[in-house]
């Protein structure tokens, strides 16, 4: 079983600690263009395998996401896409860590296959 927040963690257990620098794990492919508008001065984007469990935020899309990939040091987590279905939101409550989703983000796709589609 895991437990948030009971065994309590300090600077000095985070391997990569840099003051002043947010870390951010992604799950799924995320577009490196719109990772990118992360300023690598001020964010250090990682994928799954993130190397030292001390993420600030989780970025996903459809990745199924479970309790236990949710380090203590989360502070938001943002769904890439509409709906919140893939990660556990009343727990994440619970714990206090906001889950954000980004309806309509696709919409300017969703425009060019229709508009695709009448002139085919």
């Amino acid at each position: 079983d895991f437990d948030h927040y009971s065994s309590g963690w300090d600077v000095s257990d985070l391997g990569d600690f840099q003051p002043g620098k947010f870390n951010i794990q992604t799950f799924n492919k995320i577009s490196p263009v719109g990772l990118s508008t992360f300023p690598s001065d001020q964010y250090n984007v990682e994928g799954e395998t993130y190397p030292n469990k001390n993420a600030h935020a989780i970025l996903l899309r459809s990745h199924k996401l479970q309790e236990s990939e949710v380090d203590v040091t989360v502070r938001a987590i943002a769904r890439c896409g509409a709906g919140t279905n893939n990660v556990p939101v009343s727990r994440m409550t619970e714990l206090g860590v906001p889950v954000f989703n980004t309806p309509g983000a696709n919409a300017n796709l969703v425009k060019e296959l229709v508009l695709c589609g009448i002139f085919l």
